[in-house]
């Protein structure tokens, strides 16, 4: 079975990690920052009390998978942000610099959960629209809201060939029919942390052109998993 639920805010922002003073955006949440969410709906401890590296609580989704749909497309925005000058001659702290960010204006994603140990507990939140820790977009200031969709059975996908509606993890032996899904875009998202929030992989995704929104049509699946939820096919990062 397979949990589904929205999430969406006025604001988000999910910094790529090259960036530092002058913020960029992924134009979604990469698969480390759902885990976050998805932990703080269930209430899973990061054990910060301990140290602020601390991420405990990616022991939790041990045989976890996950896959990620726009269900509105962000229209991206920029915009100068005040910061105090902590490095300040001076060491005036009323001194301020102007840093530009990117910002996602009115975003909206479909994420899609199967397996682990944590599936118990999401299901019972998300089923009383209830979180034990507040969800957000990124950063602490996009408060995000949650709406349970429903709790759906996969149903496998014959072939090789398919369309999917969701953004697709670049796994091995994947081939994507470039003609027939129109303009694409690629990026590289952290997929997964340690337990003291060190990048332990990474992984290629590939979504479509939000001014040609659609499906992306595959001609190879390689190693990648295709599933069939309802009226939409959603492809699975690999579990955790």
């Amino acid at each position: 079975m397979v949990l589904v639920f929205d999430v969406s805010a006025d604001l988000a922002m999910f910094r790529k990690p090259y960036t530092t003073t002058s913020l960029v955006s992924f134009p979604f949440p990469p698969p480390t920052a759902v885990a976050g969410l998805v932990g703080a709906i269930v209430g899973l401890d990061h054990g910060a009390a301990q140290g602020s590296w601390r991420a405990d609580f990616w022991r939790h989704f041990s045989g976890t998978r996950i896959a990620l749909g726009f269900k509105r497309a962000p229209s991206l925005m920029t915009t100068s942000v005040n910061m105090i000058k902590f490095k300040s001659p001076s060491g005036d702290m009323r001194e301020h610099i102007q840093a530009k960010h990117q910002l996602l204006k009115k975003p909206a994603y479909r994420i899609y959960l199967q397996g682990g140990r944590i599936y118990p507990e999401l299901k019972k939140r998300l089923s009383r629209g209830e979180f034990v820790f507040t969800p957000y977009l990124g950063v602490a200031w996009a408060l995000a809201e949650v709406k349970f969709y429903g709790e759906f059975a996969a149903e496998d996908i014959p072939g090789e060939e398919s369309w999917v509606s969701t953004v697709v993890p670049m796994l091995d032996g994947v081939k994507i029919d470039v003609l027939r899904s129109g303009a694409i875009h690629r990026e590289l998202v952290p997929y997964r942390l340690d337990e003291e929030r060190r990048l332990k992989e990474t992984v290629n995704v590939i979504y479509w052109d939000f001014k040609n929104e659609g499906y992306l049509w595959l001609k190879k699946r390689g190693m990648l998993t295709v599933s069939q939820i309802g009226e939409e096919r959603v492809a699975w990062f690999a579990s955790w």
